[in-house]
């Protein structure tokens, strides 16, 4: 899985416990079969650099390449 978020990965995890992996692993992933559930977040979106978001496309291009071996 793969998410971008704009809230830092600390705060996150302080004040919301991240909500996402729990939504996808436990709520909604399981219940179509899923049960390998690896999650990569790009983060800072509002603040990131061209340059960060290349790097972010390309290293999902790799994770995507990954799951067709």
């Amino acid at each position: 899985m793969l998410n971008t978020s704009d809230t830092p990965a600390d705060r996150e995890e302080s004040e919301f416990g991240d909500p996402l992996q729990r939504i996808w692993a436990a709520c909604v992933l399981p219940y179509v079969g899923v049960a390998d559930v690896r999650r990569i977040v790009f983060r800072t979106v509002t603040d990131s650099t061209d340059a960060m978001r290349a790097s972010w496309l390309r290293q999902a291009r790799r994770q995507a390449a990954a799951l067709m071996v």
